[in-house]
C-alpha cells in the first residue's frame, strides 16, 4: 500500500507547476556530479569536460507543462550568453523521435541530453520536473531552481551569481550586458 502511496505522491508532484523554494546557501561547496551524456545530435557531454565555463542544466520531459512553457526562457538564456554560458537539457527517458519532433518545433539551439542513468538522477535529487541547476566555472552548483523559469528572474539570478563569482576575484568572467 506504501509504495502506491508513494507512487501516487511522485505523479502528482512529479510535474508541477507551482516553484518550490530555492536551495539555502552553504557553508561548504557542492560540486556538480559528473556525468557522460549523448546529445541528440550524436555528441557526448561529459560534465567535468566543461569545467572553466558556466553551465545551465535542466532537466525535463515533453509530458510535462512546466517544462514546455520553459524551453523558450532556456533558449532566451542560451542565446544571450553565447559561449559564455552553456545549457544543457536533459530529457527523462524518451525516444530520440520523440525528442527530435519536440526540439525542432520549438527551435531549440542548446544540447539536448538522453537516457539519464539512475546515478545522475539521484546525485541531482531529481524527484519533479523541471528542475535546473547552475554550475560555476570550478563545477559548484550556485543555484538550483524548481518549477518553471521566467525569463527575467532567470536571468536576473544567473547575472547574480557570475557577479559574486566576480567581485570574489574569480577568472572566467562572463560578459553578462
Amino acid at each position: 500500500m506504501s509504495l502506491w502511496f508513494a507512487l501516487l505522491l511522485f505523479a502528482l508532484w512529479g510535474c508541477t507547476n507551482v516553484p518550490a523554494p530555492t536551495a539555502a546557501p552553504t557553508e561548504a561547496p557542492f560540486y556538480a556530479p559528473d556525468f557522460r551524456l549523448n546529445s541528440l545530435d550524436g555528441t557526448v557531454y561529459q560534465l567535468s569536460d566543461l569545467r572553466g565555463r558556466w553551465v545551465v542544466i535542466n532537466f525535463w520531459a515533453t509530458w510535462c507543462a512546466p517544462c514546455v512553457e520553459e524551453m523558450p526562457v532556456l533558449q532566451q538564456v542560451a542565446d544571450r550568453y553565447g559561449e559564455n554560458l552553456l545549457v544543457l537539457g536533459i530529457n527523462m527517458r524518451e525516444t530520440a523521435a520523440e525528442i527530435s519532433t519536440f526540439v525542432d518545433a520549438l527551435g531549440l539551439q542548446f544540447p539536448i541530453l538522453m537516457t539519464p542513468d539512475d546515478a545522475t538522477l539521484i546525485a541531482y535529487s531529481v524527484v519533479g520536473l523541471p528542475q535546473t541547476v547552475i554550475v560555476n566555472p570550478a563545477g559548484i552548483i550556485v543555484d538550483r531552481r524548481f518549477g518553471p523559469l521566467e525569463t527575467e528572474r532567470f536571468t536576473e539570478q544567473i547575472n547574480t551569481v557570475i557577479n559574486g563569482y566576480q567581485e570574489q576575484g574569480n577568472p572566467n568572467v562572463v560578459d553578462n550586458q
